[in-house]
């Protein structure tokens, strides 16, 4: 190869690495540390675009709705693995709502029943009493994509006609300084 050919070859593979660099460099530069778990980053992140709540009981109702969610994530791993977790479950939950949750798994477990998928959820706090250390949790629940199947055949579980959305009215009480779920009503009779 002649050496103005070498020359110019040089230079188009040296064109066209930058300009792949340039290229990555400039998608890199879309990406934020939001969307990585690691980032290592110096730079400080971003300024929320959320306010400060003016409400003087958000932080206690983030605590609740915390309290209820986890407690959910309890739930549908109980009937998920059909066993009681139950010291997890006392982190979120006492009283009523504790025993129901147990008792289904118990049922369950009894008729060879686990569910599969996971409930949509919507909670949100209607009310927070400080004074009373009392909280209620709406939710509409939805068990649309919940199925229960048999263990050990995978089979659906045939259910009678119900309905699968539908709101719950949960109860929280303050103790100390953690919010526990303590009953859960159900109220299939009404769509949400």
């Amino acid at each position: 190869m002649a050496p103005s050919t070498m020359l110019r070859t040089r230079a188009l593979r040296l064109a066209g690495t930058a300009l792949t660099c340039a290229v990555t460099a400039v998608a890199l530069a879309g990406c934020n540390s939001a969307n990585t778990k690691n980032s290592s980053s110096s730079s400080a992140p971003a300024p929320s675009s959320k306010s400060p709540s003016s409400d003087p009981d958000q932080a206690a109702k983030d605590k609740v709705l915390a309290a209820y969610t986890n407690m959910r994530e309890i739930q549908i791993k109980m009937a998920d693995d059909g066993e009681l977790h139950t010291e997890d479950l006392a982190k979120y939950a006492k009283g009523d709502a504790a025993t129901d949750l147990k008792k289904s798994v118990l049922r369950n477990k009894a008729a060879n029943i686990k569910f599969t998928g996971r409930p949509g959820m919507s909670p949100k706090v209607t009310g927070v009493d400080t004074k009373s250390k009392t909280a209620t949790v709406t939710d509409c629940f939805d068990a649309t994509n919940w199925k229960p199947v048999f263990k050990d055949s995978g089979k659906a579980v045939e259910l009678a006609e119900q309905r699968l959305k539908y709101p719950v009215t949960s109860q929280a009480e303050l103790e100390g300084d953690t919010w526990l779920i303590t009953k859960i009503t159900a109220d299939r009779t009404q769509g949400c």
